[in-house]
């Protein structure tokens, strides 16, 4: 038991998000659904604004960088 906890916090899948002042880290998504300069989607997260550019994007991270205006949460 201990050694799954201990194993799903060092590997873990769930999403995360860093917000910086240059810009959005995502890691773990698992599909972009909408991606222009306008709004990004994925998951159950909308990034709206203007200009919006995945500047890096890796396997299952990615760095959203440009003017975001609102990240919206929606339900399942």
């Amino acid at each position: 038991m201990l050694l799954n906890k201990l194993k799903n916090y060092i590997d873990s899948n769930e999403l995360e998000m860093h917000i910086y002042m240059d810009g959005i880290y995502v890691i773990n998504y698992k599909l972009i659904s909408i991606f222009n300069d306008k709004k990004i989607k994925f998951s159950n997260i909308t990034i709206s604004g203007s200009k919006l550019i995945i500047s890096r994007l890796r396997k299952d991270e990615l760095f959203i960088s440009g003017n975001i205006d609102s990240i919206l949460f929606n339900e399942k």
